[in-house]
């Protein structure tokens, strides 16, 4: 039995010492400029007009895996978690009467806001193009949104909120190619269960990266995110909201 053990841990870390790993970490500023509709048990309502929802700048951080491990015969896939942050508030003075819940916002009529939308994102993907200039990726994901709208008048106290926590499956998509020190990408991810949900994610980016050692990797990006969700009637919530802006990222990558 002892044989037999040891065999098997040779074996096993015999395996794992031939897969080449690959470890990514970054993150940086996310410009985050909110525009659209949402509407609870009443009319929509704009978040910039009516809500008065500022644009904020906020962040995001990822870590990526890339392997060479396989079952058996089958490659598995690489691993990317990213974490968005994003919430914004607002105050002023409604110009209209709407109803939001169960309360009825009256015109003239001062309220404070606040929107939550934070997001964690798992993408399993594969990269059947692989040069020395050129990747092209492609897999699936779930995006598990931490949702939260809240209205509150400020005369009366009075206030109305829904909140959830939804998981939205994707599809996965992604170009990158680089030259000497100078690299660029595009990805996106979206899913359309019919033509009144559905929603996507998408971005471009381009950077300089330097070589540390022969097995780090720093890197310096620059980009644009445009991100859009439609939802018709899910809890009693309907909305068009779309958050767009630039952004930053510093990573380091290393090899194994």
């Amino acid at each position: 039995m002892f044989m037999v053990k040891r065999a098997l841990l040779l074996t096993v870390a015999g395996t794992l010492a031939s897969v080449a790993l690959e470890l990514e970490v970054g993150g940086g500023p996310q410009r985050e400029e909110f525009r659209g509709w949402v509407s609870y048990k009443g009319e929509a309502v704009d978040v910039k007009r009516d809500l008065a929802l500022q644009d904020k700048t906020k962040y995001f951080v990822y870590l990526e895996l890339r392997h060479s491990a396989k079952l058996g015969f089958i490659p598995l896939p690489d691993l990317r978690v990213e974490y968005l942050r994003m919430n914004t508030y607002g105050r002023g003075v409604v110009s209209r009467t709407f109803t939001f819940g169960d309360i009825t916002v009256n015109a003239n009529e001062p309220i404070s806001t606040e929107l939550r939308f934070h997001q964690l994102d798992l993408t399993f993907h594969y990269s059947p193009l692989k040069t020395e200039f050129l990747r092209g990726s492609w897999g699936f994901g779930t995006k598990v949104v931490d949702f939260k709208v809240k209205v509150r008048r400020e005369n009366t106290g009075e206030e109305e909120s829904e909140s959830a926590v939804v998981p939205l499956p994707y599809l996965y998509a992604k170009a990158a190619g680089e030259v000497r020190f100078v690299h660029a990408f595009g990805e996106i991810k979206g899913l359309g269960v019919d033509g009144k949900n559905y929603f996507y994610d998408w971005r471009v980016g381009a950077g300089l990266h330097y070589d540390v050692k022969e097995n780090l990797r720093i890197s310096l990006d620059g980009g644009y995110r445009y991100q859009r969700y439609r939802i018709d009637d899910v809890s009693d919530v309907s909305a068009d909201v779309r958050a767009k802006g630039a952004f930053g990222a510093l990573s380091l990558r290393l090899s194994f």
